[in-house]
């Protein structure tokens, strides 16, 4: 491989790569989705004069609710204007906002048209002519300040995403200005592009997802604008004529044809406006096409595709229906090739669970690279992944995709210094270099591949004779799983490779496992949550992770682990046959991610998988559930009688997997306590401003709304009694109110006032003293138990202190409340 690199390297000419590259990064630039066309187009054209043939320029709806794989694509946005001028004639000169003051002038703090990442992608547009606001803190915001109308300045570590942006959207904000950048310090007067700004796991704006205007500023403006705010009202004007809509996402694609009709892929995303992520990974992409054409007809076809990431590459393998596993063989994804000086050339490995030849090829160039005086270095990722761009890999599309991606501890994420001029040509061509051998030799492999394949496979089975005796506790398990492995990615090369070949390589292989295990002792690793996982069996009836959760109504939709894509959870989908039970799905993940999961995280995987065959993206068998029976017996068992009045905390997770959820546990306390029962539940809310003398700095602050059950923190279960049950009762209190059925519960709640002290003579706990009430912990630990405070109370305990509060008014307005 290092030969073929060379001979590519001495053809590839970065003087005329550069100049492409610098044309598409200005295309992209204004990250509008008329950019996005324009960018699309230039694409096509750059395939025609080189000749690639086969090109075709593609559209998928950008209409913000059509799902490909479980991917909404995003809405359609454009903008020309986007301006944040500030008010107060006390503010320093311009020269104190930009370290250039020909950039801006006057105090004008963010300009779309001076620099397009002042504008966050998907703001909506103002009245015409703009619109006079007040521009608030985050502190400010944070101690209660109603942000009807405002523009909230973030703090400098504040991420613009769903945590900060749902909870000022919900209190009326108009939206925000961030100087959150990484390199912070080292480039104070650039400004973070801010993509994936949703109120969800999605990357784009949606249908659903809220108007907002949002701007990016440097971190020198930040500082100036949070002062300016802190000191007194702070007034700005702000103009933005951004509008969402339903058009349509071009992609481009190409395909180079080989002797045989499989096909390689070659996936690179236009519409990130940076140099390096990803305008060089496209050219890169084109260049390396036109490299496999002049080096002759490749043994398999060479397909480009050009979409969005990950949203785009979802829909274009959908579209081309279920026959994606016996045409395509594999994947490389460019985005971000070497294209820095002093970059790490990262070679990370499809995820395992779909065999592929390129994993073994990623071995073959770091061996061969390994230590190579060339400027950069070379690393190998142990375990193989699904994130961003790699998710193709996953069992149910069926595209193992590797990635050669670089880094270096330079490098910016998303910050605007990466503009061409922070790439380097002669480590371009490298990169490009580097990764046309590599595509070279996936579409022209041969059978001495596996010669050098198969030592490397067998230094791996070492490799895990040592970590295993030293880190896991399931040694010949892992052992037998990495033989597993190694056989799928030798079978992989029978493709190309005698039977007789592959006969002798998993002969060998099989010998050095015997060897490698002969003194590892089995232990199989068990606990609670793993044994529960051994009682389910769950298999995959959708194309493509999990990711959006379309299905569901925005509200209904629940976080999932690792955010599907960035850890084990991702193995654990992929891995999903319809014969593995869960417990062995997580030690798979755990092999191959080199992590062990901890109790809490498997059970978060256990909740995950029982949530996703809820709504239908997983069938389980042996689902290991509770049905209300079961709940009611338990509960008997327990000592609860009817006609009980019980203070219930629960945990609906707990138990595991229990048939028809929250409204079950409900039904199962009705039945246990009777018609002349009582329950109550904890309904709080977290409306502070202060608590003593500490102020609040939490996201989940919120003003005080009865009508909103979304606020209640104390469990799903609360919430949906009083979603459901209409005859449920709540009482007044801000902070610490009750709900619930029964004889009694108008009774026990009736006296609760908003303002009292929450847990005093008047709460419900002094009814539950006279009625014999009890106290029952339905998943929840002890230290849960609200009575306890209640004694505090009654026992005037001198640490007890007052809160301000804020409730939500008829008229939207908060007020600002006391309580002692």
């Amino acid at each position: 491989m290092k030969k073929s690199y060379h001979k590519f390297l001495q053809s590839i000419d970065p003087a005329a790569l550069m100049p492409q590259v610098r044309k598409l990064y200005v295309l992209e630039r204004g990250q509008t989705f008329r950019d996005y066309h324009r960018a699309a187009e230039y694409i096509f054209t750059l395939l025609k004069e080189a000749n690639i043939p086969n090109a075709q320029l593609l559209h998928f709806p950008a209409d913000g609710k059509s799902v490909f794989q479980d991917k909404r694509m995003p809405l359609a946005w454009d903008a020309s204007v986007g301006r944040v001028t500030l008010l107060d004639p006390e503010l320093p000169a311009s020269e104190a906002f930009f370290s250039d003051p020909s950039e801006l002038s006057g105090p004008v703090v963010a300009d779309y048209q001076k620099h397009p990442f002042h504008l966050i992608k998907g703001s909506v547009a103002t009245a015409p002519g703009g619109q006079i606001v007040r521009i608030m803190t985050e502190a400010q915001f944070l101690a209660g300040e109603d942000p009807r109308g405002c523009l909230v300045m973030l703090e400098p570590l504040t991420w613009p995403r769903a945590k900060i942006l749902t909870p000022i959207l919900d209190q009326g904000a108009l939206g925000f200005i961030s100087d959150f950048l990484t390199g912070r310090y080292q480039t104070p007067d650039t400004l973070q592009w801010i993509n994936a700004c949703t109120e969800g796991a999605h990357w784009h704006i949606q249908c659903d997802d809220r108007p907002f205007i949002g701007f990016s500023v440097t971190p020198r403006t930040g500082d100036i604008i949070r002062y300016a705010a802190s000191r007194g009202e702070l007034r700005a004007k702000v103009e933005c004529d951004g509008i969402r809509y339903a058009g349509d996402l071009p992609a481009v694609t190409a395909l180079i044809p080989g002797k045989k009709e499989e096909e390689i892929w070659i996936l690179a995303h236009p519409y990130e406006p940076l140099a390096d992520d990803d305008t060089c990974g496209v050219i890169a992409a084109i260049e390396t096409a036109r490299q496999i054409m002049a080096a002759g007809t490749p043994e398999y076809s060479l397909r480009l595709v050009f979409a969005m990431e990950m949203y785009g590459f979802a829909a274009y393998a959908a579209s081309l229906g279920n026959n994606l596993h016996r045409k395509v063989i594999g994947g490389v994804n460019f985005d971000t090739p070497l294209c820095t000086a002093g970059a790490i050339l990262d070679l990370l490995p499809a995820g395992s669970s779909v065999p592929f030849y390129g994993n073994a090829l990623l071995r073959i160039m770091h061996e061969e690279f390994d230590g190579y005086a060339d400027d950069f270095k070379i690393k190998l990722e142990h375990y193989g992944s699904y994130i961003d761009d790699q998710l193709l890999s996953d069992s149910t599309v069926g595209i193992p995709t590797v990635w050669l991606v670089s880094y270096c501890k330079e490098k910016f994420w998303h910050n605007s210094e990466q503009t061409p001029d922070f790439l380097d040509e002669e480590f371009f061509a490298k990169g490009c270099a580097l990764n046309t051998a590599f595509v070279y030799h996936l579409l022209n492999p041969v059978a001495e591949l596996l010669d050098k394949s198969l030592p490397l496979a067998l230094s791996h089975l070492q490799d895990e004779r040592k970590r295993i005796n030293e880190n896991t506790n399931a040694p010949a398990e892992r052992m037998r799983h990495v033989l597993r492995r190694e056989r799928e990615m030798i079978q992989d090369f029978a493709r190309f490779c005698s039977p007789e070949q592959i006969s002798d390589a998993l002969k060998k292989l099989d010998a050095a496992y015997q060897e490698c295990s002969r003194d590892l002792a089995e232990s199989i690793p068990h606990s609670l949550w793993r044994d529960y996982a051994e009682g389910m069996i769950p298999a995959r009836i959708e194309t493509g992770f999990p990711y959006d959760l379309a299905k569901l109504p925005a509200r209904k939709r629940f976080p999932l682990p690792d955010n599907v894509i960035y850890g084990p959870f991702a193995n654990v989908l992929s891995n999903m046959d319809g014969s593995k039970t869960l417990a062995q799905l997580i030690r798979e993940a755990e092999y191959e991610t080199g992590k062990e999961l901890k109790d809490n995280e498997i059970k978060k995987y256990i909740s995950a998988v029982s949530s996703l065959a809820d709504h239908g993206y997983l069938a389980l068998q042996n689902r290991n559930e509770l049905f209300c029976n079961d709940l009611v017996k338990a509960l008997q068992e327990l000592g609860v009688c009817q006609g009980d009045l019980l203070f219930v905390h629960s945990s609906l997770g707990a138990f595991g997997h229990i048939h028809g959820g929250a409204s079950t546990i409900i039904q199962a306390l009705i039945q246990a306590v009777g018609a002349n029962g009582t329950l109550l539940f904890p309904t709080f809310t977290r409306p502070y401003i202060r608590l003593g003398d500490t102020l609040n700095k939490f996201y989940n602050y919120r003003p005080f709304d009865p009508a909103d059950p979304g606020q209640i923190w104390t469990g799903t279960v609360p919430q949906v009694l009083l979603e459901k049950y209409p005859d449920a009762k709540r009482s007044r209190h801000i902070t610490h109110s009750w709900a619930g059925l029964g004889a009694l519960a108008e009774e026990c709640l009736k006296d609760h006032e908003p303002c009292d002290p929450p847990v005093s003579l008047s709460s419900p706990f002094t009814k539950g003293v006279h009625y014999k009430g009890k106290v029952l912990h339905f998943g929840s630990g002890l230290n849960a138990t609200t009575f306890l405070h209640y004694m505090e109370d009654i026992l005037d305990l001198p640490y007890l202190d007052s809160a301000v509060c804020t409730i939500k008014k008829a008229n939207g307005m908060a007020e600002r409340v006391m309580i002692r």
